[in-house]
This record gives structure tokens, C-alpha cells and sequence, in this order.
């Protein structure tokens, strides 16, 4: 099926376009992937896919594009995409990626990978069978704070880190408490708070400091009310040989701001994470007061962290980037994320 767009204007011969196409045109496309498209010259959305028409007619507005359809499989259909970008709810994952190979096109996904490992191995698999490039979008690698604290930990500046921990305070409980909606179900999410943003802290915790030994969970329902949702808040600590990480996340903190701090606990020093864009990162040496450690800043961070992974994407799709990390780190996360719900099931700890 040939789908037609309204083509940016570009000097005849300046750039190799890659053209791609998008399906799911919700908040994180809205509020962030767009970012990343609207300033490439070398790239072009050629039609976007939502059943959600205000949706897709926002979407396509932004970026110039008037070849818009409710069914996904126009996209793929469409035989001037390259590459689709799938931001869809986390139960029809597998199904439009592996259509997405089958048809001949490269993947980039947000996350997670999927709902269980059968199907990320589904797809990573399929993907190298079809020779197909397939990227799992996880944003906070992106953020320059958290880049500069693998960077130390990599380089042993202030010796071993022996304890990290992460809090994560936020408010998800209108759609949580939505009986009818997807978000933090069982069966179409993968779980609640554990499985949808604490994705990215598991995923830090992988890149920073490897695959722990043991994990352990706690987790509750203690406010969202709609009794087919999952966690609202969690408690996951990962044993390593030498270190503990311990996470906490919220979903249901209405009456407090969105926040995500980090802290890790070297032998000479403590760094601190936050996302202020004043002070993103900041350091503890003994009793002196805490210092600042310059790093960029990116502002707002969650925004412009998604457009940069797309972006390191977008330039991996044409060969102009090699990929940081591949779709493996998402399954090994989704992989530590599934035994600590079933080691607080158990009411136990679990060797990884």
C-alpha cells in the first residue's frame, strides 16, 4: 500500500533520507521522540499509525506529515519505511515487532522489551535471523548525570562502590486506578511501578555495576484500588559480592513532585544524583559539605534524554553511530524485574 506525506523541503541532493514511520502516537512521542525528528535534516517521518486520532493529528501536525491511519499494519504496508519506531502499550510489543521484521523493516522500541523473556527472545532472535537492526529505547543512559557516574565507576576514581541506592517518588495513580486502562495490569503491562519505570533503574543498575548474585522484593497495593493492577510501590535490592543496591519506587505519591535521586557509597567518596538541572550531581567526602561535580545539564531531562537515545538511533539505523548497548540489556533487565516479583511471591531471596 502506498501512503502518501507532505515531504519537508531539503536541497535536491544535500542528504540521504531515512524514512520512517511511526506506530503509537501517545504521550512519550508527543512529549519527547518528536524532539528528535523535528531537528534532523537526514531523516523523515513518512506516516504515523494510532487508532487515537487526536493523537496522530498532533503527531502529524509537529512533524509535517499527513499520512496518518488508525491500523499499524499501513505502516508497514508502506514500502518508503525504512525503519518504524513502536510506542505502543507493552502487551502488543512482540506482535508488532515481529510484523515490523517480517515486512522488511528495522526496529527501534520504547520500553520494556516485552512482557516476558519467551518473547524479548522471540524478537531478538527473529531480528538477527531477518537482519534486521532492533534497538530498545532506555532513555536515562542518555542523561549526561548518569553518564558521568559510569564513567567514574568505570575509571575506579574513589575505589569500589560497596551501596547504591535509588528512590523514585511519582504519581501514576489516575491511570493505576483505572480498571479499564492498561497501565499497571498483570497481563498487559508486565506488572505496576516495578515493571514500567522502575525498568529504568533496574536498567542503571545492570550498566553501572553488572548482573547482581541474588535479588529480593517487597511490594504492595496499598492505594491504587482497581484490583486487576499490580504493585504501587516496591522495594527490590539486588546482592552482589561486594555491594548492595537497594530501589524503592512509588506510584501513588500525589501529594508530592515527581522526583528520581540516586546515591552510590565509593571508599573514599558518596556521589549524589538528582534530576535539578543546577545540581545534577554532587559529591560527599567525609565532613565536608557537598560539593558540586560539573556536568552537563539537560533541560527538562526526561524530554530531551528520550530525543538523545533516539537520535543515537536514528544515527545507528543509517551506520553513522555503533550502538551503545542492544536489545540484550533490556531482556537482561526485564530478566532481573520477573524474579524480583517472583522472589516477593516466594517470600524469598533468588540467585540470579
Amino acid at each position: 500500500m502506498q501512503l502518501s506525506a507532505r515531504r519537508r523541503r531539503y536541497e535536491p541532493g544535500s542528504v540521504v533520507m531515512l524514512k520512517v514511520g511511526i506506530i503509537g502516537a501517545g504521550g512519550v512521542v508527543q512529549r519527547a521522540h518528536v524532539l528528535a525528528y523535528e531537528k534532523r535534516r537526514d531523516v523523515e517521518v513518512v506516516c504515523i499509525a494510532d487508532p487515537v486520532e487526536t493523537y496522530r493529528l498532533a503527531v502529524g501536525k509537529t512533524l509535517g506529515c499527513d499520512a496518518l491511519r488508525e491500523d499499524y499494519r499501513c505502516v508497514l504496508d508502506c514500502p518508503d519505511v525504512q525503519a518504524v519506531d513502536v510506542c505502543l502499550p507493552h502487551y502488543l510489543h512482540e506482535e508488532v515487532v515481529l510484523a515490523a521484521f517480517d515486512a522488511g523493516k528495522d526496529v527501534l522500541l520504547e520500553k520494556p522489551i516485552s512482557l516476558n523473556l519467551d518473547q524479548a527472545d522471540r524478537m531478538i532472535s527473529t531480528a538477527k535471523i531477518a537482519g534486521r537492526k532492533f534497538y530498545v529505547a532506555l532513555n536515562q543512559r542518555f542523561y549526561p548525570a548518569h553518564r558521568k557516574l559510569k564513567e567514574i565507576i568505570d575509571s575506579g576514581k574513589y575505589g569500589k562502590p560497596f551501596l547504591a541506592l535509588a528512590q523514585l517518588i511519582g504519581d501514576e495513580f489516575q491511570r493505576m486506578n483505572i480498571k479499564d486502562h492498561w497501565k499497571g495490569t498483570w497481563n498487559l503491562a508486565g506488572g505496576g511501578a516495578l515493571a514500567d519505570t522502575g525498568t529504568h533503574i533496574v536498567d542503571l543498575m545492570l550498566w553501572w555495576f553488572g548482573k547482581p548474585k541474588a535479588v529480593s522484593c517487597q511490594w504492595g497495593r496499598f492505594v491504587v484500588e482497581a484490583e486487576n493492577k499490580a504493585d504501587d510501590n516496591v522495594v527490590v535490592t539486588l546482592g552482589y559480592d561486594n555491594m548492595l543496591a537497594d530501589i524503592s519506587v512509588s506510584y501513588s505519591a500525589r501529594s508530592d513532585q515527581w522526583r528520581e535521586d540516586k546515591q552510590v557509597c565509593f571508599e573514599t567518596a558518596s556521589l549524589h544524583l538528582s534530576m535539578d538541572p543546577e545540581k545534577p550531581m554532587l559529591i560527599g567526602r567525609g565532613k565536608k559539605p557537598l560539593a558540586q561535580v560539573r556536568v552537563a545539564k539537560m533541560v527538562p531531562w526526561w524530554e530531551k534524554s528520550v530525543a538523545a537515545g533516539v537520535n543515537h538511533f536514528l544515527d545507528c539505523l543509517q551506520d553513522k553511530a555503533k550502538p551503545e548497548y542492544g536489545p540484550e540489556a533490556a531482556r537482561d533487565t526485564l530478566e532481573i524485574i520477573l524474579l524480583a516479583y517472583r522472589a516477593a511471591k516466594e517470600a524469598r531471596t533468588l540467585a540470579v
